[in-house]
């Protein structure tokens, strides 16, 4: 079995790759894999996805997809066929998008699409991959070298106002608590501070509560569908 994870930016792919990286060792253990590719923008994800998803839907039928693109912005798309306001307006718009391509590319009838569906789940990283960042405070303090205490911001961190996301929070910590004063870039910088974690567990619960439900949610599906657990 094979994962297919859509997701909008290169950051998003280099992050998820190294938060991943036990994971997906054991996964191939079992004979699976987790591929995670990117679509360019949030637009381009949204022109995309009901291709990309519908032909591999269709390519395995051992094989599932995960579409990840952010929650946020979503004003720009108020007067499209993407039109969504909240989580479960996104994964409407990403089923609505892959129904249609497997119904119009590939003529399967609308009892056939809701059995492929089965395979296909539409999430979200709620605001963008940096919430991660914020999820995995004691990696990120290291990484920044402050013994500043860190965690002046909404828990769940999934919460955060849309006003002030987690990649402004991130930016802002880069040049205020950094011992080298330096500028965030997600490319490089996500991805150093997420191949600290060990435990994906130890981010998803934090503070007697879960911190990500929406991500939890999309490993655990993951973890369902596989039979190997994202965290135990």
């Amino acid at each position: 079995m094979k994962v297919w994870v859509y997701v909008e930016g290169q950051a998003d792919r280099v992050a998820l790759e190294a938060l991943w990286e036990n994971w997906r060792k054991a996964l191939r253990s079992k004979g699976h894999g987790i591929k995670i590719v990117t679509l360019d923008n949030k637009s381009n994800f949204f022109k995309k996805i009901g291709p990309r998803v519908s032909e591999k839907l269709v390519g395995e039928a051992s094989d599932i997809v995960v579409g990840l693109p952010d929650l946020y912005p979503n004003s720009p798309y108020q007067s499209t066929k993407y039109k969504h306001s909240d989580i479960d307006e996104l994964k409407r718009v990403q089923q609505k998008e892959v129904s249609a391509a497997l119904e119009q590319t590939y003529s399967y009838s609308k009892q056939e699409v809701k059995k492929l569906l089965e395979r296909f789940l539409g999430a979200a990283l709620k605001h963008d991959l940096e919430m991660l960042l914020l999820a995995a405070k004691d990696e990120l303090r290291s990484y920044l070298r402050t013994s500043d205490q860190l965690g002046s911001w909404k828990n769940p961190v999934e919460e955060q106002d849309q006003e002030r996301p987690p990649k402004y929070i991130v930016e802002e910590l880069f040049v205020t608590k950094s011992s080298q004063k330096r500028a965030y870039r997600d490319t490089i910088h996500a991805r150093a501070v997420l191949q600290k974690v060990s435990d994906i567990k130890k981010i998803i619960f934090a503070n007697n509560q879960i911190q990500c439900p929406i991500f939890k949610s999309v490993l655990d599906w993951i973890g369902e569908k596989t039979g190997v657990p994202a965290y135990q």
